[in-house]
C-alpha cells in the first residue's frame, strides 16, 4: 500500500464534555456528556485522508504512558516517536448544542518531536505526493521537515494554528499552500505584517484587500475560510484553476476540511473542485 499523502503533527488524548451551554468565568457547568477519544489535528486529518480513499502516513509523538493511539483506518501506516519521560498530549474540548466551542491544549511529548526522526521516515516521504503538516508538533521539527519535503518535490500543505509562539515566516516561505480560519489570518497580519486587525475586520473586507495581505504573507496559495466562504488567493502556482483569486460560497474549516483538501488535490482537476469536495465533507 504505497503512501501518497504523508500527515505530520501533533497527537492528543481528547476529553470531551457537552454542556447546555459553555460556563461562564468562574461558574462550574455540568456535563451532559463526556468522552475520552484519539485526537489531536495529525490524528484527525490522517483519519479524514483515509476515509476519503487515500493511503496515509502518519508520523507524530506520543508518550511512554498508558496512551493507546488506537482508532486509525486499515489504510494509515502511523509511526509513533515515544518520548521517554514524557507524557502524550491532551486536548479539553467543551462544547455546547450549538457547536460553540471552548478548548485548552497540553502539548506533551508533541513538544518532543524530533526532526531526525521525521526524517528517518523518509521511505513514506518519498512514496507521498503531498504533506499535510500542522504546527501543533515541536515547530523546528516543522520546518526541517517542510525543507525537506521541498528538496524532495512534495506539495506543502501547512495548518499553522493554534499559532505558537515559535511560529515564524521561515514556515510560510517553506509552503505551497498555507491554510488559515479568519482569526488565524488577523493574527498573523497581526504578529508578521504588524497590521493590527480584528477578525471581524477581516470578515468585512473586499477580496482585494484579503488578497494584497494574503500575498504579503505567502508566495504559494493562501486559503482563508470566512464565516460562510472561503478565499483562495494563488501565487505563482494555480493548481489548475482559471483565476488567481476567487471566493467560494461555501466555509471549510476543520481538521476534516484539511485531511479531505490534502487528499482530494491529489487527483482532482483543480484547486477549486478539491477545495469545494473538502467542504461538503467538512459540512
Amino acid at each position: 500500500m504505497p503512501v501518497r499523502l504523508l500527515v505530520v503533527g501533533g497527537y492528543s488524548e481528547e476529553e470531551r464534555w457537552r454542556t447546555p451551554r459553555l460556563p461562564r468565568p468562574g461558574e462550574p457547568a455540568y456535563a451532559d456528556d463526556f468522552e475520552r477519544r484519539p485526537g489531536g489535528k495529525a490524528f484527525h486529518q490522517a483519519v479524514a485522508a483515509a476515509r476519503a480513499g487515500v493511503a496515509t502516513g502518519l508520523v507524530a509523538a506520543i508518550g511512554d504512558d498508558t496512551i493507546d493511539p488506537s482508532g486509525l483506518p486499515a489504510n494509515v501506516i502511523a509511526r509513533w516517536q515515544v518520548v521517554a519521560g514524557v507524557r502524550t498530549g491532551r486536548t479539553a474540548l467543551i462544547v455546547d448544542p450549538r457547536g460553540a466551542l471552548l478548548s485548552v491544549l497540553s502539548s506533551g511529548a508533541n513538544e518532543h518531536l524530533d526532526a531526525d526522526f521525521v526524517a528517518a521516515q523518509d521511505d513514506l516521504m518519498d512514496e507521498a505526493r503531498i504533506l499535510l503538516i500542522s504546527t501543533e508538533a515541536n515547530i523546528d521539527a516543522v520546518a526541517a521537515t517542510l525543507e525537506r519535503a521541498g528538496e524532495k518535490r512534495l506539495l506543502r500543505i501547512l495548518d499553522p494554528g493554534p499559532l505558537p509562539a515559535g511560529l515564524s515566516v521561515r514556515e510560510f516561505a517553506s509552503t505551497d499552500v498555507l491554510l488559515l480560519d479568519v482569526h488565524e489570518f488577523a493574527r498573523v497580519c497581526g504578529r508578521f505584517l504588524s497590521i493590527d486587525i480584528t477578525a471581524q475586520a477581516v470578515t468585512g473586507m473586499d477580496d482585494t484587500t484579503i488578497n494584497a495581505l494574503a500575498r504579503r504573507l505567502c508566495a504559494g496559495t493562501v486559503v482563508v475560510s470566512l464565516d460562510r466562504s472561503c478565499l483562495v488567493s494563488h501565487g505563482a502556482d494555480r493548481h489548475g484553476d482559471a483565476a488567481d483569486l476567487y471566493r467560494v460560497p461555501t466555509c471549510g474549516s476543520g481538521d476534516v476540511f484539511k485531511g479531505t483538501l490534502a487528499a482530494r488535490l491529489l487527483d482532482a482537476r483543480c484547486f477549486r473542485d478539491a477545495l469545494l469536495a473538502a467542504c461538503d465533507a467538512a459540512g
